[in-house]
């Protein structure tokens, strides 16, 4: 595999504190089709590659972040990350959020879009990740780690967690056409290609609730440093043995029509 670098997280930090000497309140991290914290106040945009020395390469990542500003506060939002199966590095893919981190931002939220494996869940429902299943990210394919399925899923629960599914509960109950916010069990798996059949039946013996190609590294990233870190996932897909799973088009398409909801929620969850 071949292994692309970017710049060394010192060098995109002094990007941005060059066109901000504000640390942001907190920063977004947007998966493929997610379009939210638009139009902000005061926004000011930069490519990824000014940033990072680098720009992703799938359709859905546009690869910018903007700086601007919801309910007076500061946010970073990057529209678009980094993948292992793009040729990446570990190093690479945490760049982004390294650069936060490095810089100050208390808050990370990160975002997917993922195929449901609960027969509860329904296409366009938000997923707040309560824990992750880490053997199996991103490597597992390539590793054989196998024998270590059997431990349980880690907890990334904390206060910031607690928080977005606090004022998700509060938007549902005076919003009518805001769903309930899902809860679950989260794995990310190397891609790029979708989970076969056996995969499948894999993943939901393991008691899967969601499956991407992304996050666990952000989010163990996050979760190693003095950094809140929370995660959702947006279900584009939900298995069921009669229906044929989609493609890329399909997820784009369905993650665009639930980032309403999500924006909603985000901009619920910085406070004046």
């Amino acid at each position: 595999m071949q292994q692309i670098k970017g710049k060394p997280v010192a060098e995109a930090v002094k990007t941005l504190q060059k066109i901000s000497p504000e640390i942001p309140e907190a920063a977004f991290v947007l998966g493929s089709g997610v379009n939210v914290l638009e139009n902000l106040p005061e926004s000011k945009s930069i490519s990824f590659e000014e940033v990072f020395g680098i720009a992703p390469g799938v359709v859905g990542h546009a690869g910018s972040l903007t700086l601007g500003r919801t309910n007076g506060k500061l946010v970073a939002v990057m529209r678009g990350r980094f993948h292992r199966y793009e040729g990446h590095t570990w190093d690479t893919v945490t760049l982004p959020a390294k650069t936060m981190i490095e810089w100050g931002v208390p808050k990370l939220y990160l975002t997917n879009a993922a195929g449901g494996m609960n027969s509860n869940f329904k296409v366009g429902d938000l997923m707040l990740i309560k824990g992750y299943r880490d053997h199996l990210s991103p490597d597992f394919k390539q590793t054989g780690l196998i024998p270590a399925l059997a431990k349980e899923a880690t907890n990334c629960q904390n206060k910031l967690t607690e928080y977005i599914a606090k004022r998700a509960k509060e938007l549902a109950g005076k919003d009518k056409n805001f769903r309930p916010i899902q809860e679950g069990v989260f794995v990310g798996l190397l891609g790029p290609n979708y989970e076969s059949l056996a995969e499948i039946e894999m993943l939901k013996r393991l008691k899967i609730d969601a499956v991407a190609m992304s996050t666990i590294p952000e989010l163990q990233t996050a979760m190693s440093h003095n950094i809140l870190a929370a995660a959702i996932s947006v279900i584009t897909n939900v298995w069921t043995p009669d229906i044929a799973i989609g493609g890329h088009e399909e997820v784009l398409q369905a993650a665009k029509d639930a980032s309403q909801r999500l924006d909603k929620l985000f901009r619920a969850c910085i406070e004046p």
